[in-house]
Formats: C-alpha cells, sequence, structure tokens
C-alpha cells in the first residue's frame, strides 16, 4: 500500500475516532461498525471509505485536532491544503479589520520564520510552530476572500 492510502486509512481512523468509535460512527452514517473497521485498517488495502461516509461523518468529528480529518489528506494528496472559510454570512463590513488582521498575522510568520532561522537551521518544533501561523494567516485570508466575495456578489 502507498504512503498515500495509508494517509488515507489513518485520516479514517482519526475521523472514527473523532465521532467516539466505529460503534458510535456507525449510528451516523449507511455503513456499519466492520465496514467502517474495514475502512480504516492497513490490513484490509481494497476497502476504503464512501465519500458519502466521510460527508456524513466528518462534521461529527469537528472537536479531534486534525479536523477534517479525510478532506484533509485528500486535499494534501491533490497537492493542496484545506483551509476553512468562516461560517456565517460575509457582509464586507469587516474589511478594514481583517486587513488589520492580516498585517499581524502576515508580521508573526515572519517574525516566526526569521526566529527559526536564527541560527541557520530550522529544527522540527519550530517548522511547526510557524506552519501553524502560516495556517493561521491562510484562514483569515479565506476570511478576507468570503468578505470580498460578499461585496462582489452583492454588488
Amino acid at each position: 500500500m502507498t504512503p498515500e492510502k495509508i494517509d488515507l486509512k489513518r485520516a479514517t481512523q482519526e475521523m472514527v475516532k473523532g465521532v467516539g468509535g466505529l460503534e458510535a460512527a456507525a449510528g451516523f452514517c449507511r455503513v456499519g461498525k466492520s465496514v467502517l473497521g474495514d475502512n480504516q485498517s492497513v490490513s484490509r488495502p481494497e476497502s476504503f471509505i464512501a465519500i458519502d461516509v466521510v460527508a456524513d461523518l466528518e462534521p461529527l468529528a469537528r472537536e479531534r485536532s486534525g479536523w477534517p480529518h479525510v478532506t484533509r489528506a485528500l486535499c494534501k494528496q491533490m497537492g493542496g491544503v484545506f483551509v476553512a472559510v468562516p461560517e456565517g454570512r460575509a457582509t464586507g463590513a469587516n474589511l478594514m479589520g481583517l486587513l488589520a488582521r492580516k498585517v499581524k498575522e502576515g508580521a508573526d510568520v515572519s517574525s516566526g520564520l526569521c526566529e527559526a532561522l536564527r541560527d541557520g537551521v530550522v529544527e522540527p518544533a519550530e517548522a511547526r510552530k510557524v506552519r501553524s501561523e502560516i495556517m493561521e494567516l491562510m484562514e483569515l485570508l479565506a476570511a478576507m476572500d468570503a468578505e470580498l466575495a460578499s461585496i462582489e456578489q452583492d454588488g
């Protein structure tokens, strides 16, 4: 099994854990716990979770770190990243505040990266910290995009 397929299996495991385990997850989708068990087992390389089952379960695993697990793994395999768009209707009224936050978050990314590079070597913990800052900036940019899309759509 390829590393990418193993990542999908692990993402499925994390999603199922986030729902409360196999039995709980089976109660929220059209398949039983044995099928879900096969879907997450690396020893069952022919069995992968169906997209409608992911759609049923992933929203329920929101509180588990790494959410949305399967969607995030698929985005990575497709050469991208998952960035959440804020919930609620964008109004266009928040642009100045978002712009100010974007400047701050961008500075946090730059500062974190400069700090990590101070000794010429970026350690894994430093990389993790800067990547977290980058994700915050991407989520903020998604919020800005939603605000501007709202203006474009309403105008």
